[in-house]
């Protein structure tokens, strides 16, 4: 895809961006894809917005409990930053990676678990409403409890921002799958051909 023209570049990007002060270092190809998918209802632009505000250290930012920034392993990738984000998209991987994932199968969490919601007490007689109650507490344990404890830990998982650091600033070149790492060549490839042309510096 063409670079538009300058100014409608940056006018796009301040847009997306929401006007804040990173916003000309945010690439067009990511402000374009942000734009599309949000407009898509693909993903909520602000989970990402929000990853970036913790990583400019903006007044404004929160907490958001996903894992922490890291730098790519590998001579092909090693250059780059990549950043959590999460949307409700991700929550079925969340809710398997907290229940069924290798730790919590050898320790036996979650029939621990099962176990304390079943064993609570439950003075209703009525049948039916003691099952939908029943229902609603192993839902709200399994589900809400098992993606707050993540976010505690700062442990959500999700897709994620890549970015490059250039005389201590951030430049936030695309979005990423855990998929795309597994050919580093290819997403190395990708980010050059949509990035290179507006930074340059970042492919040096």
């Amino acid at each position: 895809m063409p670079l538009l023209h300058r100014y409608e570049s940056l006018l796009l990007k301040k847009s997306v961006a929401l006007s804040q002060p990173y916003s000309h270092r945010m690439s067009q190809h990511l402000a374009l894809k942000l734009q599309l998918l949000s407009s898509l209802k693909w993903i909520n632009k602000f989970s990402v917005l929000d990853e970036i505000a913790l990583l400019e250290k903006l007044p404004t930012s929160c907490p958001t409990g996903t894992k922490p920034a890291e730098k790519f392993r590998g001579p092909i990738l090693g250059r780059f930053w990549h950043k959590h984000y999460y949307d409700s998209r991700h929550l079925a991987q969340n809710i398997h990676n907290k229940w069924f994932g290798d730790y919590t199968l050898k320790h036996g969490l979650f029939r621990e678990k099962l176990h304390e919601v079943f064993m609570a007490e439950e003075d209703d007689t009525d049948m039916e409403r003691y099952r939908l109650a029943m229902a609603s507490r192993i839902s709200d344990a399994v589900a809400y409890g098992g993606i707050a404890s993540r976010r505690k830990r700062s442990a959500l998982t999700g897709e994620w921002l890549i970015y490059y650091v250039h005389n201590e600033l951030n430049y936030y070149l695309d979005l990423a799958d855990h998929q795309d790492a597994k050919s580093p060549k290819k997403l190395f490839d990708r980010l050059k051909d949509e990035c290179e042309r507006e930074l340059p510096f970042t492919f040096e």
